[in-house]
């Protein structure tokens, strides 16, 4: 076999390779031989037809065989051959395969860069002071409160910000019905900005058994474009009013939200959890900050097939999104997020080459145990049998060697930041 390589550009080659007459012909004897054993044709007994009457019948089938097995083989020899690191499938073009003539093709195929590292020990990285003030405690505390509020009917006074109020509504754009705007005993809490701006505004100061007429004017960016910027009126009634009653902070609370004797073991808990957090936040910010100066350190090009692929997963995970957010997917507008987000996918796949090559160079590897270990993980916050989550990497192509990438990269960055400077500011 005979292979050349052309580069294209750093990131792109392409390999011209022709593969012997010889070699086609015993390839394609194999072919025909396979057919020919399993072949049922009228007047003959099975893998007993002539091979002529086999070729003649199944000719375009035992080509189209050849054809893939001599490409697959040859092309994975020249890649071995020219110490090529293919990122994609390749583009075969140029193919030509004439009766008693050798086998040509291209085969056009995206590479990793070639990166030349620079210093990436001692990297600078901010760091912050991991205490918990008395203050963010009692916050916090708070907020627990406020999750165990019970709700008390108000009587005898208005509504103010804060309250929860029950009511009917319906809305109105030019005398005529809203459809999908009309709802029977919704609770509203005033002040939440779940409504339209203005809305949750004008209720401040009703009383119960009391009806009011609001008028409102949709965002200009409304998922609903036929109503985005434009004015409407709502017709509401007022069925009850309530208040939060936060419970008081004692040992029954403590009780009431974990295994807490005391209100004392409950602030120490809460403040183990906030510190564990805020250094949950430390890394990960640091971590970021890291691999963004290693990316603006190196100039290099990437391949295009890899910045697409982290696109698409980027914009499945922000369909994901939306669909949890209770928002119409399909007016996700894919064409936009592309074009906003294509320097940040090309950013991230900077990052994860950068890291291979540190990885490469600092010899860093993960074993089998620590894949299992990782599974294991998996399975606990996805509430999956860890066979389940083995067999779903399994059935993926490359799966398994993915997954062992993303942990050789995570684990490279830990060194990096193990290394790195921290300071505050």
């Amino acid at each position: 076999m005979r292979s050349a390589v052309e580069n294209i550009s750093t990131v792109k080659k392409k390999i011209t390779i022709e593969v012997p007459q010889d070699d086609v012909a015993k390839e394609r004897e194999k072919a025909v031989a396979k057919v020919a054993k399993k072949a049922k044709l009228p007047g003959f007994r099975p893998g007993k037809a002539p091979r002529s009457v086999v070729e003649r019948h199944y000719g375009e089938d035992i080509q189209a065989d050849v054809m893939n097995k001599l490409i697959a083989d040859a092309y994975f020899q020249a890649v071995q051959e020219h110490k090529i690191s293919p990122v994609d499938l390749p583009e075969i073009s140029d193919v030509s395969l004439d009766k008693g003539s050798p086998l040509s093709f291209s085969a056009t195929v995206e590479v990793r860069p070639n990166i030349e590292l620079g210093t990436y020990d001692g990297i600078e990285v901010k760091e912050e002071p991991l205490t918990v003030s008395d203050e963010e405690l009692e916050q916090t505390i708070n907020r627990l409160r406020e999750m165990y509020a019970q709700l008390e009917v108000v009587e005898g006074r208005p509504a103010e910000k804060g309250d929860s109020i029950i009511i009917d509504f319906e809305g109105f754009r030019e005398g005529k019905s809203i459809a999908g705007a009309k709802a029977s005993d919704h609770m509203l809490t005033l002040g939440s900005g779940n409504l339209i701006p203005g809305f949750e505004d004008q209720l401040v100061g009703v009383n119960k058994g009391e009806a009011k007429e609001i008028s409102v004017s949709f965002p200009a960016d409304y998922t609903n474009k036929d109503l985005a910027g434009k004015d409407a009126v709502f017709k509401v009634m007022v069925k009850e009013i309530k208040r939060a009653v936060m419970p008081e902070v004692n040992d029954d609370f403590a009780k009431d939200i974990g295994n807490h004797n005391t209100v004392e073991e409950l602030r120490a808990r809460v403040k183990e959890d906030m510190e564990a957090r805020k250094r949950d936040e430390l890394a990960s910010s640091q971590r970021e900050e890291l691999l963004s100066k290693l990316v603006d350190a190196h100039t290099f090009d990437v391949p295009p097939g890899m910045v697409e692929r982290e696109l698409q997963a980027m914009m499945k995970q922000q369909a994901v999104r939306l669909a949890r957010q209770g928002m119409d997917v399909k007016s996700f507008d894919a064409e936009k997020y592309r074009e906003e987000r294509l320097p940040l996918a090309e950013r991230r796949v900077k990052g994860l080459l950068i890291l291979d090559a540190v990885a490469d160079r600092e010899k860093v590897t993960v074993i089998d145990e620590e894949l299992s270990a990782e599974l294991q993980v998996l399975s606990r916050k996805s509430g999956q049998p860890v066979e389940t989550i083995k067999k779903y990497y399994e059935s993926q192509e490359g799966g398994m060697d993915n997954l062992r990438s993303s942990l050789i990269q995570e684990k490279t960055l830990t060194l990096l930041l193990s290394r790195a400077k921290k300071g505050y500011n």
